[in-house]
């Protein structure tokens, strides 16, 4: 796996209008907390302050993409779905509490991802934290016979080098799809 070089926050403005809160708060050494603005919902995020595999933070992209979500509702109800590359795990926070989708988060097999996750899920009243998947992308999937009607990812890939495991890890998910 390729390792930042940078850290990814420095790429935005610190009035980015999907946040809220004008000065971030530290938690500790490695965290930020900030306030995010999703349709009709604020989130609070813990966000690394750097993470090697860029898990740390919000893009743009998330935004937008829970707003087309919203709007696409009824294609995604009473679906069974799982999110690549979560992150933070805000997007499927926000898709659990707006339209209480059964969703899995997955990101790269790393415990500080998955404790940060869980803990985003506690700030935001979701307990027990959602179901997750430690899963770097081309390795073989940890669950044999998936279940998933829907995969979802935003933002995930800064990496060109990744394109193949990726697109590895789809392939797998895609046929293992059966329709109920």
């Amino acid at each position: 796996m390729d390792i930042a070089l940078f850290s990814p926050s420095s790429l935005f403005a610190e009035d980015d209008s999907a946040s809220t809160d004008e000065e971030p708060t530290e938690t500790d050494q490695s965290y930020v907390e900030r306030r995010h603005q999703f349709p009709e919902m604020e989130l609070l995020i813990r966000e690394f302050s750097f993470h090697q595999l860029n898990a740390n933070l919000l893009w743009p992209g998330t935004f937008a993409f829970a707003e087309w979500l919203v709007k696409q509702r009824s294609w995604i109800e009473g679906r069974r779905c799982i999110e690549l590359g979560s992150g933070t795990g805000a997007l499927a926070i926000f898709l659990k509490k707006a339209l209480h989708l059964d969703i899995t988060t997955s990101d790269y097999d790393d415990q500080e991802i998955e404790d940060n996750i869980a803990h985003n899920c506690k700030a935001n009243g979701i307990t027990p934290p959602l179901p997750h998947i430690k899963h770097s992308w081309g390795d073989t999937f940890p669950i044999s016979i998936p279940d998933w009607d829907l995969v979802i990812a935003s933002d995930i890939l800064l990496y060109v080098k990744q394109y193949p495991n990726l697109i590895k890890s789809l392939s797998f998910l895609l046929k293992s799809y059966k329709k109920r």
